[in-house]
């Protein structure tokens, strides 16, 4: 005869299991994938929960949260644009304005570029560039604030965020995105929409791998991270009457934005899709107008036999206005072409350059008057390209280059190189 202690415990426990596993839905079977659609516009994977409850995240190249700084009441998008991306150049300022203002995300649609203010806020391990520190660049500053020694850089990597970077540990991503159009591996500055009080070009930014804050040209590649006023209260489910879904499962939907590539996320519960997110931007192309400007064609000699390689030469204009050698300030002409890595030159080889009266980026001639040419020929591939023992550089002594808006003007000069003073 069976025991009737253990037989009515065993009955107990199947009915509690058949009751539990009826309370537990399967929506999916467990290990299976499906296609899934992602905020950028993109199309990924996901895959079925262990217990078929729903599904995992969609496995999209950039998955974006945000979070919410209690000390300034700032919700900060996490982790910032494209972070994952690895062929993404970043956008200069103009467009990292817009894509902050287009920008859909966790119900959100008023994010914003933050200014230097609130970017400095996310610093840590840098004091003199934290918001209370003595570095003096911020909303309304001039553009030669940035060479306050209170600015400067921290070791590389060693701030208290994840990878070593100098801000908040509870922020995602990387601080080492490579510049693609640096030749010597700097990484890429957060931007801010802060602009030079004395000029509307240059932009206030943050190199988190280091902690420093420093002025760059508005057309710079940079990383961004939009922010807007918090906090920022959850939003499970978008506006309307709920519908019923399949935890984790995506559709696309039309943003506020007006885009048609925003995505849907079902609610982990099931009962509603969440807000509709959009994050896919498009860069505009900044119109080449360089071949319309002056141009200096330059021929570059050096005084003696050269028995090494050199590693760099720049070739740039300056205003003549507070012009020194070496120039205390970023170049108001010449382009990426005017710093060549490795040049071939020597003495019986003297090096062929043109010099367009543009700024770096292409985007406009410089304004029309007297400018100073610097030539520097450099051992080192170090910025910015101050000479040291060994090296050339032609621009102690010379007439100023008038430059015009008229008719395009071409302008031949040679020069020697010298040893610096």
């Amino acid at each position: 005869m069976k025991n009737p202690v253990n037989y009515l415990m065993a009955l107990l426990l199947a009915t509690l299991l058949m009751f539990s596993s009826g309370c537990v839905e399967q929506y999916c079977e467990p290990g299976v994938l499906q296609s899934c659609d992602c905020s950028d516009g993109t199309a990924a994977e996901q895959v079925c929960k262990q217990d078929g409850t729903g599904w995992e995240t969609c496995d999209c190249i950039n998955n974006y949260s945000y979070w919410d700084d209690p000390a300034t009441n700032l919700s900060w998008q996490d982790p910032q644009k494209d972070a994952f991306t690895p062929d993404d150049q970043g956008p200069g300022y103009p467009d990292a304005k817009r894509y902050c203002e287009e920008l859909v995300l966790g119900g959100y649609d008023n994010w914003r570029l933050p200014d230097i203010d609130e970017l400095r806020t996310l610093i840590r391990g840098n004091p003199n560039t934290m918001p209370d520190g003595d570095c003096p660049l911020q909303e309304g500053s001039y553009r030669a604030d940035m060479y306050s020694s209170y600015c400067a850089e921290a070791p590389q990597y060693e701030g208290p965020g994840d990878g070593g970077c100098y801000w908040a540990p509870e922020l995602t991503g990387p601080c080492n995105k490579e510049d693609v159009a640096d030749d010597f591996n700097k990484p890429l500055e957060t931007v801010s929409s802060t602009l030079a009080e004395d000029d509307e070009f240059w932009v206030a930014c943050i190199l988190f791998d280091r902690g420093s804050v420093s002025f760059n040209h508005i057309y710079s590649y940079a990383d961004v991270r939009c922010v807007r006023e918090g906090p920022s209260d959850l939003v499970k489910c978008a506006e309307g009457p709920a519908e019923a879904c399949v935890p984790g499962e995506t559709k696309r939907c039309t943003a506020s934005n007006g885009k048609e590539t925003g995505v849907q996320v079902c609610s982990d519960d099931g009962s509603c899709w969440g807000p509709c997110e959009s994050t896919e931007f498009i860069p505009a192309l900044i119109e080449d107008i360089s071949e319309t400007c002056d141009q200096v064609n330059l021929t570059i000699n050096v005084p003696e036999q050269l028995d090494t390689q050199m590693e760099m030469m720049v070739a740039f204009l300056f205003k003549v206005e507070g012009f020194t050698v070496p120039p205390s300030r970023p170049p108001d002409g010449g382009t990426d072409y005017n710093q060549v890595l490795n040049p071939e030159i020597n003495i019986d080889d003297p090096y062929e350059m043109t010099i367009p009266a543009c700024s770096y980026y292409r985007d406009r001639c410089v304004p029309p008057g007297d400018y100073y040419l610097y030539v520097a020929l450099l051992q080192s591939g170090n910025m910015p390209p101050w000479p040291k023992e060994g090296d050339y550089v032609w621009g102690y002594d010379q007439e100023p280059i008038t430059l015009q808006s008229g008719p395009k003007q071409v302008i031949e000069k040679e020069i020697t190189l010298v040893s610096p003073r």
